[in-house]
């Protein structure tokens, strides 16, 4: 998913050599979580991958609905209330996990100068 490189970070906070590389690219995996999760949408490096998520998020939405479906069956069949009420509320978890997923891939976007400058600016905050 990286949409920042190594090689840009490394630019932007002015650093040579390779010593911290591992630390840097844990600052930029952690700085491109956070502009996702504050976006709430998916971010894809071009085109071609929001394109190809796109189309794959309808049959994951099927999936996730069958899944659903046969959770619930089976959580009928459970005699316990309270497993059954656990297994149901798992069920719906995981099916309103897939819900907000597909919705994020639909209004996905490609990665502009904006998000790329956000992360680079939290990756010196955090280099900092």
């Amino acid at each position: 998913m990286s949409f920042v490189t190594l090689e840009e970070a490394k630019l932007h906070l002015r650093v040579d050599g390779t010593d911290e590389d591992a630390l840097i690219g844990l600052y930029i995996n952690a700085a491109e979580q956070s502009a996702v999760s504050l976006l709430d949408r998916g971010v894809y490096v071009d085109g071609t991958a929001l394109t190809a998520a796109k189309a794959a998020a309808p049959g994951a939405l099927d999936t996730a609905c069958a899944a659903y479906d046969a959770a619930i069956e089976a959580a009928k069949a459970m005699t316990d209330d309270a497993l059954q009420a656990a297994a149901t509320q798992t069920a719906e978890n995981a099916w309103l996990k897939a819900c907000v997923t597909y919705r994020q891939t639909m209004d996905g976007i490609v990665v502009n100068d904006q998000i790329k400058a956000a992360v680079l600016l939290t990756v010196g905050h955090l280099y900092a």
